[in-house]
């Protein structure tokens, strides 16, 4: 085999690993959230919404949303609204940061889990 057909090789090889990863790996991983991880808001969120890039079990999934003296805010109760969404409610927040800390199974049987932050401005006057 020469080396331009050798190396030609490897490239497709890497291209097939490299174009969408997530096909490949089939885990669930967050496709958006609201608020969006890292946003500043400046009115507190009543509710988390995390969508995820497969289906999840809710049985065996958690979010658990807490303040930065790592008090839990959310109300313990996760709904979906969807087969790859998942939601919780949250207490009344005050300005500050928050982290939210999730963990699904998705519906390929594999655990997935994570953090994101946000953070509660000063309200409007």
């Amino acid at each position: 085999m020469s080396f331009k057909l050798f190396a030609v090789s490897w490239l497709f090889v890497l291209l097939v690993f490299c174009i969408k990863p997530e096909t490949g790996w089939a885990h669930a991983y967050p496709v958006s959230s609201v608020p969006q991880d890292g946003a500043t808001v400046s009115s507190p969120p009543r509710e988390i919404v995390i969508r995820f890039t497969e289906g999840v079990e809710i049985e065996f999934s958690r979010i658990d949303v807490k303040n930065s003296g790592g008090e839990l805010v959310s109300l313990g109760k996760v709904r979906q609204p969807a087969p790859d969404t998942l939601a919780t409610e949250l207490k009344l927040l005050s300005p500050g940061v928050y982290t939210i800390d999730w963990q699904v199974l998705s519906v390929d049987t594999h655990v997935t889990e994570g953090r994101l932050r946000f953070t509660v401005g000063p309200g409007r006057k």
